[in-house]
Order: C-alpha cells, then sequence, then structure tokens
C-alpha cells in the first residue's frame, strides 16, 4: 500500500465529481512528498521493484541540469534547448512525480470557464505550495489572463507573484530569477493597461490589493502594491522590491493618480472586500481625499456592512462618519440598527472606535453581555476600567460563577475574588473550571487552594485527577496534584483512573509507588487487570510484585491454570514468580492432590516449564529431602507430604522416561525412598538403563551395601551373584564398571571360579581382563617352588581353592577345553549357574586365550602356570585356536625370556 495520504487519482475524481473539497486535497497533495521514482504512486514504497533503465531522467536530475551555474556559457537558444530536453526527459520517464500531471489538469478547467472550476483555481493558487506541474498552470494561465484581461484571476495571480517569496514554494523548482521576472511583467501588465485604459487601471489595481492577507505586517518585500500605492517614488528602482513598509503620507505618489480620481466605486470595493488594515487605510485616504462628498449621505446598511469587519482603520473611518453626520446622532443608533456594530468597537484595536463605543455604551447600553465585559477585562486599559465600573455594580449571581473565573484569570484585582467569595462555595466550583484556576499561575492556584481551605471543605480527588488530566499540566502543577492525591483513597481517586493513569509515562512512576503501597488491596485490586499487565514488558516487575504480595492478593484470586501458564512462559522472571508463588501459597489439595501433581511432572504433554514446577514441588514437599533443597530454605516451605505420596508404583516410570526432568525427578525420589520400597530387583534393573540418571541412583545404592556411612544402605541380602554378573555383561559401560567393582567388593560373597571363567568370554577385552587379574588375585596357589615342573599327562579336576599348581592348571584346562555355549562341565563343577551366553566355541577360546595372555605378559608367576596349559592348546587341530596359542606364547616369551615355551625359536632372516 501506498505510503502517500492522497493520491493523484484521487484528485483526478474529486474535479470529475466537482467535489466541494476538491481545492483542499490539491493543497494537501501538493505538502505530501514526491513518490519514489521506480515504481507507480499507488505501489508499497517498501516493496522490492526492479531497477529503472540506465539514463532515466529523475526529478533530482532535472534540477541538477537546469541550474543556472550549469547552463552559464550557452546561448539563450542552447539554454532553452537544454530546459526543454530535460523537462520532456522527465515527462517521459516511467514514473515521473505524478504532480507534473496536475498543470496540464488545471489548465483544461480554466478552458472550460465554468464558474466552480475558477472559484477552484483561485483556490488553489492562493494555499497551495507552488512547485513543477501546478507552476506550470500557474505561467500559463496568468498568460491567458493577461490576454483575456481576466480580473479576477489576473488579481489573485498577480498578488501571489508579489508575495511569492514569503509564501509556500519550492526554491529549487521556481527560482529567484524567475519571480523576479514574473512580478515584473505583472507590474508591466497594469502599467500598459493604465496607459491605454485609464478607467480599468484602478479596478485591475483594486483586485491585486485585496488580496493582501491579514498577516502582512510590512510591505517592504512586496513590488507590485509598492508601485500602486508609490510609484513616483519608485522611478529608478530596479531591485524589484519597494522597501515601502506601508503607502507614503502623500496619496499623488500614486501610479496615475488621475485615474483613481474617477470613481468611487473601486475604492469602496476594495474598502468593503480587503483583509489587510494597511490596504484599508489606503483605500479609506484615497476615499476621504478624493470623494469627500461620499461622507455626508453614508447608508447605515453599507456603514453596519463594513463596521463589523475586524479592521481597526475601518473602525475608526466609520466613527468618523458617525461623529460628522447628524442623522447618526447617538440616540438614534438602536433606530438605524447600528447599535450592536458601536458596541462591537468596545474590542476594537483603534483607540478613537473604542473610545466613541465606550461613550454609547454609558449613555444608551445600560445592559451588556457579561460575556462581553469579561473579554473587555483583557482589552486596553480604557476598556478594563469601563468594564470594571459595570461590573462592580452587579451582583455576583447576576456575572455567574462562570464568567468570574475567566474574570480571575485576567483581573489583577480584587473584583473577582471578592465577587465570587461573597456569592458562592467552594463546592459550587467545577472540576473544568478548578483546574483552570490552578493550572492559570502561581498567584491563582494559591487562591483557589485557599479557597477550599477558609471555607474548610478538601478539594475533590476527581477535581486533581482532572488537572493532570489537561494537556496545560506542567511539571509543576503535575508534582503538586500528585502529592495531594497520594493522601487520598482509591475509592475518592477512582479505581479506572488509577489505571489509565499507570498507562501514561509521566505518572507510570508515581501510580506503581501507590499501588506498591497497598492503595488497592483486596477486592478492589482488580486480579485480572494485573495480569494483563504481566504482558506488558515495562510493567512486569509491578505486576509480578503486587501479585507476591499476599495482603493485597489472595493466592486463591490469582488462580492455579494462570500460575500454571505463566510457568511456561519464556521470560525468567515471570516463570520463576510462578514457580515460587506455587511453592510457597499453594497446598497439593489447591493443585489437585497427589495424582494431579505426579501428572503435571510426569505427563506427556505437559510442558517442560510445568514439570519442572510439578517435580520441584514435589521434591520440597518431600519430608526428608524437601528441607535440604534451597527453595526450602528460602521460601520457609515445611513439607506437607508424606512417604506415600512416592510410592514406587508412581515414580517407577519415571526412571524409563525419555525426558531427562522426568527421570532427575525420580532419581531425587528415589535416593530417598529406594531402601524404603525394599525392590532390590528395581536396583539392578536401573543398573542396567540406558540413562544415565536411573545408573547413577543404582550405583549409589549397590555401592552404599555395607557401607554405613553411605548415602543410602541397603540390605546385605540386596547382593544378588546372577545378577551381578548378568551386570558385567551389559552393553552399557558404565554399567559394567559398576557390576566389576561390586564383584571385586563383594567376591567373597558372590564370586568364584566358574563365574569368573564365565566372565572370561566376555566381549568387553576390560571384563576379560578384570576377570583373569581376579581369577590370579583370588585363585593363585600358596606357593610355587622355583624347582617345581608340572607332571606328565592329564590331571583329575580339582576343587576350589586351589591349593597347588596343578589344580589351577587344571581347571584352566577344563575351561578352555570345554564346549560352549552352555558349558555343561561347568556348571556340574559348580553349585551355581552361570547365565547362558550364546557364543560360538571358537570365539569364547579365543577371548579367553587373549585375556590369559595379557595378564601373563604383566605377571611372570602367572606365566608359569598358563604357558603348560597354552603349549598343549597350541597342538589343537582348529586353526583359530592353535595361531591364537601361538601369538599368545610369542607375547609371553618375549615378556618373559627366562620361561620355557613349546614354541620354536624364532630365526633370524
Amino acid at each position: 500500500m501506498s505510503a502517500a495520504e492522497i493520491l493523484f487519482t484521487d484528485l483526478k475524481r474529486a474535479i470529475a465529481d466537482r467535489d466541494p473539497e476538491a481545492a483542499d486535497l490539491v493543497v494537501r497533495y501538493l505538502e505530501q512528498p514526491d513518490p519514489k521514482e521506480d515504481r507507480p504512486e499507488a505501489a508499497d514504497p517498501k516493496a522490492e521493484v526492479a531497477p529503472l533503465p540506465a539514463g532515466t531522467w529523475s526529478a533530482a536530475r532535472l534540477r541538477t541540469t537546469v541550474q543556472p551555474n550549469l547552463l552559464e556559457g550557452k546561448s539563450p537558444e542552447e539554454q532553452k534547448a537544454t530546459r526543454l530536453e530535460a523537462w520532456q526527459g522527465l515527462q517521459d520517464a516511467p514514473y515521473h512525480p505524478p504532480r507534473l500531471d496536475l498543470g496540464p489538469l488545471l489548465i483544461e478547467l480554466y478552458e472550460g470557464g465554468e464558474p466552480w472550476a475558477r472559484q477552484l483555481l483561485m483556490d488553489v493558487f492562493t494555499r497551495a505550495r507552488l512547485g513543477w506541474g501546478i507552476w506550470q498552470a500557474f505561467k500559463r494561465i496568468y498568460k491567458l489572463s493577461e490576454v483575456r484581461h481576466d480580473l479576477a484571476m489576473f488579481g489573485v495571480l498577480a498578488w501571489r507573484l508579489d508575495v511569492l517569496k514569503d509564501t509556500a514554494h519550492n526554491p529549487q523548482e521556481i527560482l529567484p530569477g524567475t519571480i523576479l521576472y514574473m512580478r515584473r511583467r505583472a507590474w508591466r501588465y497594469l502599467r500598459q493597461l493604465g496607459h491605454a485604459v485609464p478607467d480599468l487601471y484602478p479596478q485591475f489595481a483594486v483586485q491585486v490589493l485585496r488580496h493582501y492577507q491579514a498577516n502582512q505586517g510590512s510591505f517592504a518585500r512586496t513590488w507590485i502594491a509598492g508601485q500602486i500605492w508609490g510609484h513616483e517614488n519608485l522611478k529608478g528602482v530596479g531591485s524589484g522590491v519597494s522597501g515601502m513598509w506601508q503607502p507614503p503620507d502623500k496619496l499623488d505618489r500614486r501610479f496615475l493618480d488621475a485615474a483613481w480620481k474617477r470613481s468611487a466605486e473601486p475604492v469602496l470595493r476594495l474598502l468593503e472586500d480587503a483583509q489587510n488594515d494597511v490596504v484599508c487605510a489606503f483605500a479609506i485616504r484615497c476615499l476621504e481625499a478624493d470623494f469627500p462628498d461620499k461622507k455626508k449621505d453614508v447608508d447605515p446598511a453599507w456603514l453596519r456592512r463594513i463596521g463589523t469587519r475586524p479592521l481597526g482603520s475601518v473602525h475608526g473611518f466609520v466613527v468618523r462618519l458617525l461623529e460628522d453626520s447628524p442623522k447618526l446622532h447617538h440616540s438614534k443608533l438602536a433606530e438605524l440598527g447600528l447599535a450592536e456594530m458601536v458596541i462591537g468597537f468596545l474590542e476594537s484595536p483603534n483607540d478613537a472606535a473604542r473610545k466613541y463605543a465606550i461613550e454609547y455604551a454609558r449613555g444608551y447600553a445600560p445592559a451588556l453581555p457579561v460575556e462581553l465585559l469579561v473579554r473587555l477585562m483583557r482589552g486596553p486599559e480604557d476598556a478594563q476600567r469601563f468594564a470594571q465600573d459595570r461590573l462592580q455594580a452587579m451582583t455576583p449571581a447576576a456575572i455567574g460563577l462562570e464568567n468570574l473565573v475567566r474574570l480571575l484569570q485576567v483581573d489583577s484585582g480584587q473584583l473577582a475574588r471578592a465577587k465570587v467569595q461573597e456569592g458562592f462555595k467552594p463546592t459550587d466550583l467545577s472540576a473544568e473550571q478548578f483546574v483552570r484556576l490552578f493550572l492559570d499561575s502561581r498567584k491563582l492556584q494559591a487562591w483557589v487552594l485557599g479557597f477550599f481551605s477558609q471555607a474548610k471543605v478538601e478539594v475533590p480527588a476527581r477535581f486533581y485527577t482532572a488537572v493532570l488530566e489537561d494537556p496545560a499540566c506542567g511539571w509543576r502543577e503535575r508534582n503538586e496534584a500528585v502529592s495531594a492525591l497520594s493522601k487520598r483513597t482509591a475509592q475518592e481517586i477512582g479505581v479506572e483512573w488509577i489505571k489509565d493513569a499507570l498507562m501514561r509515562r509521566d505518572l507510570q512512576r508515581t501510580v506503581s509507588d501507590w499501588l506498591r503501597g497497598g492503595l488497592l488491596a483486596g477486592d478492589a485490586l482488580d486480579v485480572e487487570w494485573v495480569k494483563g499487565l504481566v504482558m506488558r514488558p515495562s510493567l512486569r516487575g509491578l505486576a509480578i510484585e503486587l501479585l507476591a504480595n499476599p495482603k493485597l492478593v489472595a493466592p486463591a484470586r490469582i488462580g492455579l491454570p494462570w500460575l500454571l501458564a505463566m510457568t511456561r512462559q519464556p521470560d525468567e522472571a515471570l516463570s520463576g514468580f510462578a514457580h515460587r508463588y506455587l511453592l510457597e501459597h499453594f497446598t497439593p489439595e489447591d493443585i489437585g492432590g497427589i495424582d494431579r501433581l505426579w501428572a503435571l511432572a510426569t505427563g506427556k504433554r505437559e510442558p517442560e516449564a510445568v514439570r519442572s514446577f510439578a517435580a520441584t514441588y514435589l521434591k520440597v514437599h518431600h519430608p526428608v529431602l524437601g528441607p535440604t533443597l534451597p527453595e526450602a530454605k528460602a521460601l520457609g516451605i515445611k513439607p506437607r507430604l508424606g512417604p506415600e505420596a512416592y510410592a514406587l508404583a508412581r515414580v517407577r516410570p519415571c526412571f524409563s522416561d525419555e525426558r531427562a526432568d522426568v527421570r532427575r525427578l525420580g532419581a531425587a525420589i528415589g535416593k530417598q525412598e529406594m531402601v524404603g520400597w525394599g525392590d532390590a530387583g528395581l536396583v539392578y534393573a536401573l543398573a542396567d538403563s540406558r540413562f544415565k540418571e536411573s545408573r547413577a541412583l543404582a550405583a549409589l545404592a549397590l555401592f552404599g551395601i555395607g557401607d554405613k556411612d553411605a548415602e543410602l544402605t541397603p540390605p546385605a541380602s540386596w547382593v544378588d551373584a546372577p545378577r551381578l554378573f548378568a551386570l558385567a555383561e551389559s552393553d552399557a559401560k558404565a554399567t559394567r564398571e559398576i557390576a566389576l567393582t561390586l564383584i571385586r567388593r563383594h567376591y567373597d560373597t558372590v564370586g568364584s571360579a566358574h563365574r569368573l571363567a564365565w566372565l572370561m568370554e566376555s566381549p568387553d577385552r576390560e571384563v576379560r581382563l578384570f576377570a583373569v587379574r581376579l581369577f590370579w588375585e583370588r585363585h593363585r596357589p600358596r606357593a610355587v617352588p622355583a624347582s617345581w615342573t608340572p607332571k606328565k599327562g592329564k590331571a583329575a579336576g580339582a576343587p576350589e581353592p586351589f591349593d597347588s599348581v596343578e589344580a589351577l592348571r587344571l581347571f584352566l584346562r577344563t575351561v578352555m577345553f570345554g564346549l560352549p555355549p552352555g558349558r555343561m562341565e561347568r556348571r556340574e563343577l559348580s553349585d551355581d549357574a552361570t547365565p547362558e551366553r550364546a557364543l560360538p566355541a571358537s570365539v569364547a577360546k579365543r577371548r579367553m586365550i587373549e585375556a590369559v595372555r595379557d595378564l601373563a605378559t604383566e605377571d611372570a608367576a602367572f606365566a608359569l602356570v598358563v604357558v603348560p596349559v597354552l603349549d598343549e592348546f597350541m597342538r589343537s587341530a582348529a586353526k583359530g585356536e592353535w595361531q591364537s596359542c601361538v601369538s599368545a606364547l610369542a607375547r609371553i616369551r618375549r615378556a618373559h625370556p627366562e620361561i620355557t615355551t613349546a614354541l620354536p625359536q624364532a630365526v633370524n632372516r
């Protein structure tokens, strides 16, 4: 959408429809900046458009091209050709400024000659800002008015040319030289017309003079007006300005002085039509000097018509006519319908007219409107004295309180104050009247406050609020009004006004302090309104303070749904407030009970912010955990829930929830309730969880078995060998580490060589190495003599513990030569069953050999035990088995060269 308020199409439509507002539209349109020249006028100025072709003419380029300094050195013909080419280039641009098309449109209206069109043109040429487009029409119509001797149109255009430098125009588009030429041309036309037809000259001159505006104080910068009334003084002056502030004292300095004396009609018309007091004074001088007979028998209707005009020179002229004519004596003015006109002279800027009116009023107008008398108190001294005498004689009721208030604002004496105190009470004043007096001046402010104080009446709070609402209220008055209101109740001030005032930048801080101080509390404070303030960043802090104060707002009035909604807000201050408030002021029953709390904490559709609040609530109200939390300490919260609120059935789903915050809640509660639940199986299940929070809780519980100083101290019966060894096979490294630590710590209870042998087949190298190390630590023989050598032949199986090296070797042979899966031999040798692992025999044996190899390379004593077994296993027919043994023996021999193996010596090549 276009940024322009008015489009050129709007102008065309208004003119086509003969809209009475068409002239105003044209004037407003010309005040707007030009639209962008790379798109249509109605297009969005922010939209992306294709760039214009290179060399496209624009208004800025045209202004640069036709600058006089750039045309210097060119002949007049070349300069004209340059201007025409530039102008035509801009006209042919795809999106030239639409105002350029206004010129032809206005010229067409003039050529039509319709009265409404002529009136529109004269109105536009009087008020519009002149620039390209309308200037084209201005010049063309001016030239046509010369040719056609168009009196009315010439008068408007010649006047505008004479004052163009001081009225709205674009100096970059209408250059000073052009203005000088056009105003000289207008005067040349008048001069030549006067020489050719002297009788017409005053008619045209009057049409120019009548258009000078009332605010035209000086005529020094004019040329045409100066030539009309002071031509003889300007002979030889070529500057283009007259330098005359007003007409010369002598009328014979006029151009064609004799022509002015031929008929009084032009001067009389000027007296009725002129808007400027200087012009009227010139007309009066012409009339009095050239046509003195016109003063002898004047028409009262004509006097009334010109006497009501707000021009001091006219008023003085009318008074002179009244004084010179016996037929217009004071006693006859009312009969002739001139009394009202004369009474109006009481407000005239002309001293003589005012004096005449005062004399007439004293003798023939005993009753004047009080409003007029009050206005006169603002006028000159003689008018003030007259008005004061009249008002002094009137009763307060006759004057009226409203008029007395106005009088108080203009009366520097005691008249108005005495009248008010005599006839009225402070309670008679309206808020609007009080505001006017309060804001008028410090002196009047003190008086009106004293007026209330003397009567021992308190100024209503609504008076002060009205003061604050008034645009004229300054900082000093605002501070005084605010100070007075700070001592009033909310009911006196008005709750709605307080709400509105909080939105005002100049009152926001003050009203905020009032609210913090409890101006509105309980039912008087609209909680929904305060909730709305939360959404305004500038007032959010205040709203939170108000809602957080239970002395101002009861928790039940805020409501759980809104607080839960606020916990979802991204703003930390807002969500934090909702969290704290719910924790501190809402009981579980307020929230909906235990089930509702757990639903909020773990619900699949609940946002994280709500879950966070519910989790915190459940934790701070836990009988053991709660008192230790910072939130509970800071807010002084005492637990309101018992252990039954944290039953395993409620907490168990938290441990496997996909959301970390829910799992953390479960871990926090489980840390306190795990032992009380008495479910050992849960601990092992959590230890094998894929979630670190659950594993950490399980580790805390399992590591606490047998440790009286631990945070959790489950009973020793929770140590379960099959489950521990099963955890050692977990996919999670952390779980395996927990299991291995516990196996080592409780090996006397859960360990056996058979279980370690089972771990030696683990897919994880660390587990296999742990099993072999622990096996060697716990089951190595008491001593191995240095001279000891193994016996030949197959040995029988040996029971645990291994009292000899041979027994240990027998166990290793049994393990390595056994056939997985199932390990039936080992289960038969053990009272305990180990979990079955679906693993190929070759893979299990290779892993076993690798584990034995790794420990043997580190421990020479262990190497002495296992080398004979590896030597035997190296003769296996299975390729993978004997290759693994060869590799293991080679690494052992390299680590311990002193140990003899069946492996052939390496050959150096």
